[in-house]
């Protein structure tokens, strides 16, 4: 998804209109609409004004290219150059597990469980559908 649909997603979550998304970060309706369409795009400093008015991370406004296979494969090699996350073969079925001698590990290790704990709450009806997706979307999901 590219930075406007990202806004539009999120601007939709929250139950904003463009207008109302503006004028929480100090933009015109216009600016939002043309970010939304993709005829423009928003500089740094729109960006994390848009993310605040919003309550995402600057980040989860930014298009994270894996349409293919590949690109998935080049990012997971970047987390496991940051976090040492490696594949593995547990009973014939291929799934990434964290290297625990890797110095960021424990950090990622961490963020993992607190979405397997979401995933649970809202599978055993604890939480929604949508209250997983507003917490995901704190981390740029």
């Amino acid at each position: 998804m590219g930075t406007g649909e990202l806004i539009r997603k999120y601007r939709k979550m929250r139950g904003l209109t463009q207008s109302e998304l503006a004028e929480k970060c100090g933009l015109t309706d216009s600016a939002i609409r043309n970010y939304e369409l993709g005829n423009r795009t928003p500089g740094e400093d729109q960006v994390k004004e848009i993310a605040s008015a919003l309550h995402v991370a600057p980040e989860s406004l930014f298009d994270v290219p894996a349409a293919t296979a590949r690109e998935a494969l080049e990012l997971i090699f970047r987390i496991d150059e940051e976090f040492g996350l490696k594949p593995k073969e547990i009973d014939g079925e291929v799934v990434l597990a964290i290297d625990p001698s890797s110095k960021k590990a424990p950090k990622l290790v961490q963020a993992l469980k607190a979405w397997l704990a979401q995933i649970d709450s809202e599978k055993s009806g604890e939480i929604t559908a949508e209250q997983l997706a507003e917490w995901k979307a704190k981390f740029g999901a």
